[in-house]
């Protein structure tokens, strides 16, 4: 059986149906209800309605603090993965937290939203067919000619991201004078590939310049074409990669090459910012202690660590999530980071980062696969023959930068390996003996730049 999600009205209708009484519910939610959504099994919902809502602690508490204000309602914590138990008489129905996507959407008037998730590519090609169209196409005419059914969360999405480009970085005359190519395509022009060659780059392509899409000038290809090549020479020679950096800027001040970064825009406006990382944005970054803490039970499948970090004169709320991804029972885990109020992450912590900050965390991982459970995680811990120093650490609970529970809960061998893997990470940045530099790395990595990025436009 699939997993499909009603939104907010829709998902309310489907309980009513059922329990007249949910009713108490419908009015105090009426504002929150879009991030709101009915888990259903091929359309059946359970005897105990399981609603789910993708959101950060703070506001799955702000939402807790809004039921409260229903007569008679009780609560009852499940803490593992944020799981309340929601009482009101006879009626009781489970509101739980997710910091993923979901897959199986239909919106509020019960319309399918993406059956599938679109490659990258299909994702980025949206966006390329209505700049080189210079003109807001069809939904029709854009599944046509990107050969996928997007649903409807992506065709708002290039919508935004169009008018977003249109109105902040050219206007659709002036998109008739580009050529608009996908990075990620091999067969775009070898001037393109040699300015993105990671061969002569100091650090992987993305974290130097994060562009999906290359709008190019017709009329300056010529040009580009045979300085980019004397250019290539020349870097490849003497790594020199402030030449390359300074070349793409004057470019794109001139105009004649513009390196636009993608992500899906899930607000009603996109957002265009101007990237540039220059000795000013880098000095100005500082990490500024944490939000709160993160609540992880041993059983979940992720850790949040919840940070402040300074640009400039701003604060922004960040986020970097840890979680094993891959084939089923591996504990291979990776890092992700986003703004907290942002729906969709920045990117992906590049592995060599964390490979530099964290040491032996590869190898942790292979020793934890081969753990000897005994039926708890501190139980586990205890009888292994891991680090001493990281065990006594979680026996003592020294935390600061989590709240830790659910250390001697009867959990499966396979959630006790996890377990342990996701606290050795945690373990890793509370014992790092430079914070300021391992936060500002992993934030700078989420965000794909470094010391070397180039100038380009973000769109999300």
């Amino acid at each position: 059986m699939a997993k499909q999600y009603y939104q907010g009205d829709y998902g309310f209708k489907t309980i009513l149906k059922r329990y007249p009484m949910f009713k108490s519910f419908v009015s105090v939610l009426k504002k929150d209800k879009g991030n709101l959504y009915l888990e259903t099994n091929d359309g059946v919902m359970s005897n105990i309605p399981l609603v789910k809502t993708i959101a950060d602690p703070k506001e799955f508490n702000r939402v807790l603090s809004v039921l409260s204000n229903v007569k008679g309602v009780k609560f009852n914590e499940k803490t593992r993965d944020n799981i309340i138990d929601v009482t009101v008489g006879q009626l009781t129905w489970r509101y739980y937290r997710s910091g993923g996507r979901l897959q199986n959407v239909f919106d509020e008037k019960g319309n399918a939203l993406a059956a599938s998730k679109p490659t990258i590519p299909q994702q980025e090609d949206g966006v390329r067919y209505l700049l080189t169209s210079a003109k807001l196409q069809s939904k029709q005419n854009i599944n046509k000619a990107i050969g996928f059914s997007f649903g409807k969360d992506w065709h708002d999405s290039f919508e935004r991201s169009f008018k977003g480009i249109s109105d902040n970085i050219m206007n659709p005359t002036t998109m008739k004078s580009y050529i608009f190519y996908r990075d990620s395509d091999k067969s775009k022009p070898l001037f393109l590939n040699q300015l993105t060659d990671e061969q002569i780059l100091p650090d992987k392509k993305d974290n130097r310049n994060p562009s999906d899409i290359w709008a190019v000038k017709k009329s300056s290809i010529s040009v580009l074409t045979k300085e980019v090549a004397k250019l290539y020479k020349d870097v490849s020679k003497n790594n020199d990669i402030e030449k390359l950096n300074a070349y793409i800027s004057k470019k794109f001040k001139a105009k004649e090459i513009i390196g636009i970064s993608l992500k899906q825009v899930t607000k009603s406006t996109a957002t265009v910012q101007k990237v540039q990382t220059d000795a000013k944005y880098m000095n100005s970054l500082k990490y500024d202690g944490i939000i709160e803490k993160f609540k992880f039970d041993c059983g979940n499948s992720y850790f949040d660590i919840l940070l402040k970090m300074k640009v400039f004169k701003k604060t922004v709320d960040y986020r970097f999530r840890f979680r094993p991804r891959g084939a089923s029972g591996q504990v291979k885990t990776y890092g992700e980071g986003q703004p907290v109020e942002q729906k969709t992450f920045d990117g992906a912590i590049s592995s060599d980062v964390v490979d530099k900050e964290f040491k032996d965390t590869r190898l942790f991982e292979g020793l934890a696969l081969k753990l000897k459970t005994k039926g708890t995680v501190l139980s586990t811990l205890k009888t292994s023959s891991l680090d001493k120093d990281f065990v006594e650490f979680v026996e003592k609970d020294k935390f600061k930068l989590v709240t830790v529970s659910g250390q001697q809960d009867k959990l499966s061998d396979y959630e006790i390996k996890r377990g342990i893997v996701l606290l050795y990470y945690i373990y890793k940045f509370e014992t790092t003996s430079n914070k300021q530099r391992t936060f500002k790395s992993f934030y700078l990595a989420a965000k794909k730049l470094n010391e070397f990025s180039s100038i380009h436009f973000k769109v999300f």
